[in-house]
């Protein structure tokens, strides 16, 4: 009888590898399994032949001269150009042209037909959209020019009280007026009325705003201040600009300014506008609109 081990990944791999070398099936021998294997090792099984007779350990091998079948379906072989019928080519019948006329000398020659100039065509009519953005600028011009009297600046300083009253802060509140506007001045001993980069001031300045100027035919300039706070920012803004214009001209690249609202954006822009070598433009959208300085092309 003939007993032989083999192993492999999985059980089932083992066994497949014992009835190659026995070549023979699973219904010709017994299995007896040694070990079924695990991460690190392989799976072994025990397997022997069933009867007396023995058998080759490993497959008969097919001898070297047995003649080649040949296939049953012969390939065609490839035909030659030469063989290839050839394609009829159809010659095809070309009208002959008609001969030039010549004139004589008795017949007239045929007259060119002269295109009449169609008359130029009218402009078309301009948009009202014009006229009607003309009367809007005229009026805003004319809002402007309205003079301050002492009751506008009573409400916005009354309106100004208010709020800080809201706020619950304690300040003196005083309103004078200037040329185009009514200037409200908080005096007060915190910084809170003046908020980062002035922007609770921004906000008092714009609700006293639009609280003046309900009327369509009016529109009076409102600005808030504390403690000289306006001054104070315009002059680090005219230090600021100068500080990156010659720091623009020396990388020779743009300069991208922080945000800021319009009334520190025209600051900037009129403090480089006598500059020839630098150019200025705000670029984003609100609130994050920022000024951007480029070089000029040489």
């Amino acid at each position: 009888m003939v007993v032989i081990e083999s192993t492999g990944r999985k059980l089932k791999d083992a066994i497949d590898n014992g009835l190659k070398q026995l070549n023979k099936t699973l219904m010709d021998v017994d299995v007896e399994v040694l070990d079924n294997g695990g991460l690190f090792r392989k799976a072994k099984v025990r397997i022997s032949v069933k009867g007396d007779a023995d058998f080759p350990a490993e497959p008969v091998a097919v001898p070297k001269n047995e003649p080649k079948k040949e296939p049953l379906i012969k390939e065609a072989a490839p035909q030659k150009k030469e063989d290839l019928p050839k394609k009829e080519v159809r010659e095809q019948k070309r009208e002959p042209k008609e001969p030039k006329r010549e004139l004589r000398d008795d017949q007239p020659k045929p007259k060119k037909e002269v295109k009449k100039e169609q008359p130029a065509a009218k402009p078309a009519a301009k948009p009202a959209v014009k006229k009607e953005q003309s009367v809007k600028e005229e009026t805003k011009e004319l809002r402007r020019n309205v003079p301050v009297t002492p009751e506008v600046a009573n409400t916005a300083e009354q309106l100004a009280r208010n709020i800080v009253t809201k706020m619950g802060i304690d300040c003196t509140v005083t309103s004078s007026i200037v040329a185009g506007g009514v200037v409200v001045d908080l005096a007060a001993q915190t910084s809170e009325l003046i908020g980062y980069h002035g922007e609770v001031l921004d906000a008092i300045e714009y609700i006293i705003s639009c609280a003046i100027n309900r009327d369509d035919d009016k529109y009076y300039r409102v600005v808030v201040d504390c403690d000289n706070y306006r001054a104070k920012r315009k002059e680090s803004l005219v230090a600021l600009a100068n500080k990156m214009a010659a720091k623009c001209l020396k990388i020779r690249h743009k300069v991208v300014l922080e945000p800021m609202n319009s009334n520190e954006r025209r600051i900037i822009h009129a403090t480089l506008a006598n500059n020839d070598k630098l150019i200025t433009r705000s670029e984003g959208h609100e609130p994050n609109r920022r000024v951007v300085i480029f070089c000029k092309r040489r």
